[in-house]
């Protein structure tokens, strides 16, 4: 009797221990359920430029756009007054040239729609001043995680481990060039192709409305004006991807200080993902 109840435990644990193995099988094996995706609503405004909403240190929101081209993250006098702690000042150029002294310093939240976002360094620019946009969103808030920018929707779109790669597994591959100033100001360039193998090397700039080229840099390439400030080019496409061209826009010329800036009437209608991290865009292939 004492060996039969032995063996009956022995069974009846290990069935159990089957039981729980197996069930531990199923819940590795079952999918897990996709992690919601923050998502940042913008508004198009002036032409098409990103207004989102925005909020500092839990304050209520106010309208500030998504520039890539700004460098660094400012605030207006009242807001950057009200909520930087100021800790030191970053020089900067505008993109034609201009000297800009900003004070900069830490804010404890920075966010977007509801979606914090990282603001390691903020300044204060009184060129906001009267403008009813209280802050610019630079690069630097999205230099280390993957971001799309839906010109069709209307959304930017903090992506994840789960949803990055069906995102960009149909898209082109870009390289870009970052220009990086000391972990304080970030800057996107791509090579750009303007028809009959002229490139040059272009901020990616959602500051901008339309499509800039230094006027030095247009004449070295050929492409001299026939007057006035804005000419016609035979198409821009992004540089080894004929797929992105666009026939025969008009571009301003400018005095800038890069080769050209190029700003969202190239995006229109399409999305693009940043992948700072490993220093690539996707970018749709279609209109």
């Amino acid at each position: 009797m004492r060996s039969a109840s032995i063996s009956h435990r022995v069974s009846k644990v290990t069935k159990l221990t089957i039981a729980v193995v197996a069930a531990t099988v199923l819940i590795c094996t079952v999918p897990r359920p996709v992690l919601a995706v923050d998502t940042i609503p913008f508004t198009q405004v002036k032409g098409g430029l990103i207004q989102v909403q925005g909020s500092v240190d839990g304050s209520a929101a106010v309208p500030m756009l998504v520039n890539l081209g700004a460098g660094i993250d400012v605030l207006s006098t009242d807001l950057g007054r009200r909520f930087v702690v100021v800790g030191g000042k970053y020089v900067s150029l505008r993109l034609t040239g201009e000297r800009v002294d900003l004070p900069i310093g830490k804010v404890r939240t920075l966010a977007l729609g509801g979606v914090r976002i990282e603001a390691p360094n903020v300044g204060i620019w009184s060129g906001l001043d009267g403008t009813g946009i209280a802050g610019l969103i630079s690069a630097t808030a999205f230099r280390n995680i993957a971001t799309t920018f839906d010109f069709h929707n209307d959304q930017i779109i903090i992506e994840d481990a789960q949803t990055f790669p069906d995102r960009i597994r149909p898209e082109t591959k870009i390289h870009v060039v970052l220009q990086d100033d000391l972990g304080i100001a970030l800057g996107i360039f791509a090579r750009f192709n303007f028809g009959d193998g002229k490139t040059g090397l272009c901020e990616i700039d959602t500051g901008s409305q339309g499509i800039t080229i230094d006027r030095t840099f247009a004449a070295s390439i050929g492409l001299i004006p026939s007057g006035g400030s804005t000419i016609q080019i035979p198409s821009i496409a992004l540089d080894g991807a004929s797929v992105t061209a666009i026939d025969r826009p008009a571009v301003s010329l400018g005095n800038l200080i890069y080769d050209c800036d190029v700003g969202n009437s190239f995006w229109a209608g399409r999305a693009f993902t940043l992948d700072l991290p490993n220093r690539l865009l996707y970018v749709t292939t279609s209109l």
